[in-house]
């Protein structure tokens, strides 16, 4: 293996030194669902020194285990793509809001199906939920021989497994941040992944499963932001008759959506994609079983996971529950926009400043 080199100046900050790799189970082990029955492979990242109290960040559904930009890290990891961007970069790092001079932070990639056996005895390909992703983390974790009281700051479909995680190994965390996520999914939520399958379905080879998978992500990202930040990003489109043609196109909604709709479908696939839509649509946990300390991050303008639920979700946890109020025109995106908000919420939550938040008694 060859350690990266790096190149500093007296101004750039010192690389996070970090650990890529990948844990091969071959043994049967029991998650939410069932046992796995196949060998399966955990591909996680640890930043910093497991010395240090550990810190856990989980993202949304198309999130990876990388977290901090990989020119930013030193790693032995000879495959390492340094051209690779983390997805939380700015909120991670050395003197950042989760700093890995003071914390080991550990992430991982989400699993999509395994072939499991159920209680009943039945076998087949299960999709995994977020409860199956919250023991496939238990056992990251005791793999790495981490055998003291973590924190999860866990966003989206990571606050998911977050607070899954809380209500299933509650002596094993000492803290959840949980942003943009609640205890089940809305009504509004589930039918758009309904929409999405349905669009699936209508494709028959690969070029049309491919732009099923463009147009199902490109109807997500309309509820992922608001029609407030969709005004300030784009001009009205102007059609040329009889062409239909559109002037300025590439400064319009339509050329954004198709462009982020392409780079995720040459990315992923409808399995893939389809198995976590359907862990979204399983996710619900017993907030009352929850007695860590938790801190809620909700943001009024989401329109998948509403403020309203999120607040109440603070009320019926049985730990101590902190509510905090994110304002953003980015909806349901602000834990991947709001960065300065966020460095001074997470600042606060792990210690490091005084940002007021709203305090609620356990049910």
């Amino acid at each position: 293996m060859t350690t990266l080199s790096h190149t500093t100046t007296k101004d750039s900050p010192q690389p996070v030194t970090a650990v890529l790799d990948r844990i091969a189970v071959t043994e049967s082990v029991r998650l939410a669902t069932g046992n796995v029955i196949e060998p399966f492979g955990i591909e996680y990242s640890v930043y910093g020194s497991l010395d240090k109290p550990v810190i856990v960040v989980l993202g949304g559904i198309s999130a990876s285990r990388n977290l901090i930009d990989g020119d930013k890290i030193e790693t032995e990891d000879a495959a390492h793509d340094a051209r690779a961007k983390g997805w939380w970069d700015e909120l991670v790092g050395n003197e950042k809001a989760i700093d890995t001079n003071e914390f080991c932070v550990i992430s991982l990639n989400y699993l999509g199906a395994l072939k499991l056996e159920t209680i009943d005895g039945h076998s087949s390909v299960f999709n995994l939920t977020p409860a199956d992703q919250s023991c496939i983390l238990n056992l990251l974790l005791v793999s790495l021989g981490i055998d003291k009281a973590i924190t999860i700051v866990g966003s989206s479909y990571g606050g998911m497994v977050g607070l899954s995680y809380a209500e299933q190994y509650p002596e094993a965390l000492k803290k959840l941040i949980c942003i943009s996520a609640s205890d089940k999914s809305t009504h509004t939520a589930r039918a758009i992944r309904s929409i999405q399958r349905g669009i699936f379905e209508l494709a028959s080879n690969a070029q049309e499963k491919h732009q099923a998978l463009s147009l199902a992500r490109q109807l997500s990202i309309l509820f992922y932001r608001t029609d407030e930040i969709f005004d300030t990003q784009f001009t009205d489109p102007v059609f040329l008759q009889p062409s239909k043609s559109v002037v300025g196109y590439e400064k319009t909604i339509y050329s954004y959506l198709s462009h982020q709709g392409e780079k995720f479908a040459n990315r992923n696939t409808i399995p893939r994609y389809e198995s976590l839509l359907d862990s979204i649509d399983s996710h619900r946990v017993d907030a009352c079983k929850i007695i860590s300390e938790c801190h809620f991050i909700a943001v009024p303008t989401d329109r998948l996971v509403s403020y309203e639920s999120m607040r109440k979700l603070a009320h019926k946890v049985k730990g101590t529950s902190h509510f905090y109020r994110l304002e953003s025109i980015y909806g349901h995106d602000a834990f991947l926009k709001e960065c300065q908000q966020l460095t001074s919420l997470l600042k606060k939550i792990l210690g490091e400043n005084d940002e007021p938040s709203t305090s609620y008694a356990s049910c």
